[in-house]
């Protein structure tokens, strides 16, 4: 990112750039120069998911199983003639 005929030995945590072994932080795994500036906390909890999203997915899944299971069914009874 910072060196670019540099070759890359790695990839930054947080923004996800490559990084050569010049600007590779050790500690964190971050950018030396971006990035590591910033803070990175390796132990920052998951943000929870939430239940709403989840109950729509898995309607819509099960939505989509039916319908499936429906057309292969009508497909079976025009077939079948």
């Amino acid at each position: 990112m910072n060196h670019p005929e540099a070759p890359a030995i790695g990839q930054c945590r947080r923004c996800g750039k490559p990084i050569c072994k010049d600007c590779y932080n050790l500690d964190n795994g971050c950018c030396r120069y971006r990035c590591g500036e910033i803070g990175y906390a390796p132990h920052t909890p998951p943000r929870p998911k939430s239940a709403f999203w989840s109950v729509i997915v898995s309607l819509l899944a099960i939505l989509g199983g039916l319908a499936v299971l429906l057309l292969a069914i009508c497909g079976a009874m025009l077939f079948s003639y």
